[in-house]
Order: C-alpha cells, then structure tokens, then sequence
C-alpha cells in the first residue's frame, strides 16, 4: 500500500522546467531521450480510464537528467529512492538474489586465452517486462513531446529502470533464463558464456582461435536476440573477428577504422582499460584535487580502482601515510604535519610522472588445457 505521492513528482517537474529554461541543450538531449523510451514502447501514456489512481496501488516516480563523466552524454534517471511520508519504492521492493557472476572470475576468465572479444546489451534492463500488475507503481509526468507550455499528462513505464532495486536481478534472471531454455540448441561454449562471463551488461571473453571467436560471436548474438537482448559495441584484439562483424553492430570507435592500418582504440573493460590494440590492461590514474586531509588522502587512495591489485606498490605507500595519521589519532579534515604534507605530495608527484600503468595479459602457459 503505497500513498499518494503525486505532490513531489509535480515539484520535481517544476525544478525541470526551470532548468529546461536555462539550457537549451539540456532540454533537448532530454526530449530525445524522453521521446526514444516512449517510442521504443519502453513507457506509454496511462489510459484515460486508468488515470484515477487505486488507492494503495500508484506511485509516481521523479525524475532527472545525469550526463555520463566520461561519454558526455545525458541519461534520464528515474529516481526509486526519492521518500514522500518516510517511504520510497525502493524500500517496498525486494531486492532478489545476487545473480551477477564474480567480477574478478569474469576478468580471469577474459584473460585466460589470446583472442578477447567484448560487448555489451543495448539497454538490458529496458528489454526485460514489468508484470501489468506492477506497472502502475512505474508512474512519472511529462510534457507531451517535452513542451513544458503545456499541462504535464501522466505516464508509465513498461519496463524495469536503472535505479530499481529489484532491477538487476530480475534483467540477470531473464538473461540467464534465456540461456536455459536454450541450452539445447547451441554449442556448450555459447551457453556457458553467458552463464559465466557476463558482467551485468557487460560481456568479456576469450578464446584460443579466431575461427572460433568469430563464430562465438555469431551463435551468442543469435542466442541472446532469442530473449529479445541485443549485443552491440563488439570489439576484438584480433582484426580478423572485427571484421566479421557488421559494422553497425561493433564499438563506435572502430566504426571506421581502416582495420588494415590503423591502431586499435583504448576499451573500458568492466572499470578497467584495455588497450586493444597493444592487449595490454592499462590505468590512466587522473588525481583530482583534495584537502591536504585525512579524509582527502582517504579520498584520492580509495578512487583508484584496482580490482586485480597490480597496482598495489604504488597504493601501499598511501595506506602506510593513513595508517600513521589513524595511530597517531588525526581527525578527519585536521591539517597534516609538515613531514607528512610532504610525503603525500611525492607520492601524487610520483602518480603524476607516469599516469599510464602498463600490466601484461594472463594468458594460460602454453600447453595447460584445463578450463576455469
């Protein structure tokens, strides 16, 4: 039994609006995304006889615009979490089962033979159907094609959405599903692959031969498309299996890259840089500035992310600076001693000298046949 919280998503519809009024662009790059789920029947308008709220059974969901700190492009975020009389939507939903395979097994695994391959579902959690029962709780205002001059009408989404609790585990069941009802059907390669080396929507993995990866990526393309999930971005360290695919269809980087010449781009592995063209895991460390603190050491340490821990040489020397100041009994935001404001800063010194940290590949010794 939900209340009837349509009052706050009206006051985050009007703090839109004044934000659409001082940026154009903003409102566009909004519009279109608000226009593509409708189109794309990932929302639709709620039926005239449906407006009349169930009592118990509506919730309106606010919503917001999020550029992405490294595309630059802008998302719309449904915010789950927002409270109206102590409750939100993500306190009444279950999470569900932590279906998401290990991060560091789907790396190692990605590096255990020659021949990587990588790609990613195109808006996974928008492919996977809330229950009609359900969709009422999915609420949110618009403008009819984004003209705020006119009076907002009531929509709902069809679909799960990012910022759901429930989401991830209910788009990892039905990709997981996907490949259980049709295990029959393909390759054991095929099947194992998604049960093992997706990462959400991210799917990283490798194989002894490029005949092999090119037809991978045939047979995975199809067998995923059986539970209506679309892999696109597809890139390869091996140009022969770039090639192989429709162009439309791999990372936009390569798009129209001369593959007889030109070097391979840089990915982004699951958090990690890959430099394709080298097949190398690389760290490109960017410090931003903070407090000559505790908390600003805490801080920069703890941005550098590292899951493999190649980089912990470099790393030790800072916990070694944050355990001194814990034992000596340092607050949080007090001012470092000049001995250690010194150390601190060779250290960032040392960082910005060389901010590109090259790691080989882990590869399988030549002869070890055994899968993992």
């Amino acid at each position: 039994m939900m209340p009837n919280n349509r009052r706050i998503a009206e006051q985050r519809l009007l703090s839109l609006k004044r934000r659409f009024k001082t940026s154009e662009q903003y409102r566009q790059e909004y519009v279109k995304f608000m226009n593509e789920i409708l189109e794309r029947n990932y929302a639709e308008e709620v039926p005239l006889e449906e407006l009349e709220p169930s009592e118990g059974s509506t919730w309106y969901i606010p919503h917001h615009g999020v550029y992405h700190p490294k595309k630059k492009t802008l998302r719309v975020v449904f915010d789950c979490g927002a409270t109206y009389k102590g409750i939100s939507l993500n306190s009444k939903l279950l999470q569900g089962p932590d279906l998401t395979s290990s991060l560091i097994g789907v790396l190692l695994r990605f590096r255990q033979k020659p021949i990587g391959i990588m790609a990613d579902i195109k808006s996974m959690f928008h492919q996977v159907r809330v229950a009609n029962s359900d969709v009422n709780y999915l609420r949110f205002l618009w403008w009819p094609q984004g003209d705020f001059t006119q009076n907002p009408k009531e929509y709902r989404m069809l679909v799960h959405i990012f910022g759901a609790v429930s989401s991830p585990s209910c788009a990892n069941f039905a990709l997981q599903k996907t490949a259980d009802d049709n295990e029959l059907f393909y390759h054991p390669q095929v099947v194992n692959t998604i049960r093992e080396s997706f990462y959400v929507d991210d799917c990283v993995k490798s194989v002894a031969t490029e005949a092999e990866a090119v037809q991978l990526v045939k047979d995975l393309t199809a067998l995923c498309n059986k539970g209506g999930f679309e892999l696109t971005k597809w890139i390869s360290n091996s140009r022969t299996v770039i090639a192989s695919i429709p162009e439309n269809q791999r990372a936009k980087e390569i798009r129209t890259l001369d593959l007889d010449k030109d070097h391979l781009p840089t990915e982004r592995a699951l958090g990690l840089e890959w430099c394709v063209n080298s097949d190398r895991f690389q760290f490109n460390i960017a410090i931003k500035p903070k407090p000559y603190t505790r908390r600003g050491i805490l801080s920069v340490s703890s941005s550098i992310f590292d899951p493999f821990g190649f980089l912990a040489p470099f790393i030790l020397p800072a916990k070694q600076i944050l355990q001194e100041l814990c034992k000596k009994g340092y607050g949080w935001d007090e001012p470092l001693p000049h001995a250690v404001t010194q150390q601190w800063t060779e250290w960032i010194n040392g960082l910005e000298k060389d901010q590109v940290f090259q790691c080989c590949t882990l590869y399988q010794t030549k002869g070890f046949q055994n899968d993992c």
